[in-house]
């Protein structure tokens, strides 16, 4: 009689097993996903950071720069966008940069994949607002960024896309705003 109580309880013991490893594996999984996504933004944030620090460089201190903007592989490329921006919202520029001077110039990262939930990643950058990011080359004197063999130029104020980089100030002593060519380098 023993023995067929415990043939009975077995089935619902076995039951409860199967659901506490069913939750146990679920919440394992979520866990991982959400370590990853937290390594990933990371990982985003500190090239960010040192981006920021490259293009502060070379206007500030008028130095060339080479520059590896990569971001890994966390992401797809087409879930992500990075420019520099303007904003003139005093409370955003004191939020991102400690000051309520306006216009302040951010460094913006978007990512809009679904995999961890879209975010931004905002770095204000010390530079002047006015600072031109070249996006035409000539051989003219108006164009200081002149066209290089396997070099794009790139505007940083409408994409930035991943890869290479080469950063030149070409600003004169004259000069209102400082004149900065980001060249992307041909692999």
């Amino acid at each position: 009689m023993v023995n067929e109580k415990a043939q009975e309880s077995a089935p619902f013991e076995l039951l409860i097993a199967v659901v506490i490893m069913c939750f146990v594996l679920a919440v394992g999984i979520t866990a991982m996903g959400q370590f990853n996504c937290d390594k990933c933004y990371g990982e985003t944030n500190a090239k960010m950071e040192e981006m920021k620090t490259k293009i502060e460089t070379v206007v500030t201190q008028k130095s060339p720069q080479t520059a590896s903007f990569r971001l890994g592989s966390c992401f797809k490329d087409t879930e992500e966008a990075i420019r520099i921006r303007d904003f003139s919202d005093p409370q955003f520029c004191v939020q991102y940069c400690g000051s309520a001077k306006t216009p302040c110039i951010m460094l913006q990262y978007n990512y809009t994949g679904k995999d961890c939930g879209a975010f931004s990643i905002m770095k204000c950058l010390g530079i002047a607002p006015d600072a031109v990011f070249a996006a035409e080359s000539g051989e003219d004197e108006g164009h200081r960024c002149k066209a290089m063999e396997k070099m794009e130029l790139v505007n940083f104020r409408e994409n930035i896309p991943q890869g290479n980089y080469l950063l030149l100030n070409k600003s004169r002593a004259n000069d209102q705003s400082p004149t900065i060519c980001a060249y992307l380098l041909g692999e």
